[in-house]
């Protein structure tokens, strides 16, 4: 039993502490009566001619600072202060708002130096001049795309008769015949005065873009297996090879 109304008691207790109205009402009353506060725990009871209780009750007590003062107090606290608080924080945001907004605008206006300047507009023409770079080359490589496939579409366009003799024909003879025969017919057509260009271009190991053959040229001489492509460059293939043989030996 006295287990019990221990814990109840201290329950009561804890709560009176804890709870914002009472902790601002018991600290407002306090405020507003120190002096009996003072006269119970701080004047000596020799200094009266009547106890301190009488002396209390008879100078001291009234309703005002007993009651209403501590109860107004306690609503301002309670009220007035959070109110007061969050205005001030509220102004603390507005004004950090206002100074980080001042300080973008700040630097935002602040000039480059002359030499960051220039090197911008350095990286900036670099890559522009990449870009550049590399649209023309996919445009190059698109362009000999479709050169070469008019050629092999050319090419297969030819009866199957014609195709089906020239298989005949070849059979009985080796690949460097063959080459030598379509050699002599490449010596009359208008792409044998351009192959010296070719080999020039390829000798010089510059990517497709730079080369001085066009790209009708090059897009025949792939249709005929004299080059083919690798990376951005061209290279004679084996049959390539041996037609820049028998040019030398025309030639020279």
């Amino acid at each position: 039993m006295f287990t019990e109304l221990r814990k109840s008691v201290n329950y009561i207790i804890y709560e009176r502490t804890t709870s914002p109205f009472w902790g601002s009402f018991i600290f407002s009353w306090l405020i507003c009566n120190w002096k009996i506060v003072c006269t119970i725990f701080v004047v000596s009871e020799d200094r009266f001619t009547t106890t301190k209780t009488d002396f209390i009750s008879q100078h001291l007590v009234d309703w005002k600072p007993l009651i209403l003062y501590p109860f107004i107090s306690t609503a301002i606290l309670i009220v007035l202060f959070p109110l007061i608080s969050n205005g001030a924080y509220w102004m603390t945001l507005i004004y950090s708002e206002w100074r980080l907004n001042k300080k973008n605008s700040v630097e935002k206006k602040q000039l480059l130096s002359l030499e960051a300047s220039i090197a911008l507009r350095e990286v900036n023409r670099q890559l522009q001049e990449n870009y550049r770079q590399t649209i023309e080359a996919k445009e190059a490589d698109n362009s000999l795309l479709r050169l070469e496939i008019q050629e092999l579409e050319k090419r297969l366009s030819e009866p199957a008769q014609v195709l089906i003799s020239k298989i005949s024909e070849n059979e009985n003879k080796s690949k460097f015949d063959i080459w030598g025969e379509e050699f002599e017919k490449f010596k009359t057509t208008e792409k044998y005065r351009e192959f010296d260009q070719l080999l020039i271009d390829l000798a010089s190991n510059e990517i497709i873009q730079y080369y001085a053959t066009n790209y009708e040229g090059l897009a025949y001489f792939s249709g005929i297996d004299l080059i083919e492509k690798v990376n951005q460059r061209y290279a004679l293939t084996e049959k390539g090879k041996y037609f820049s043989n028998l040019y030398n030996q025309n030639k020279y």
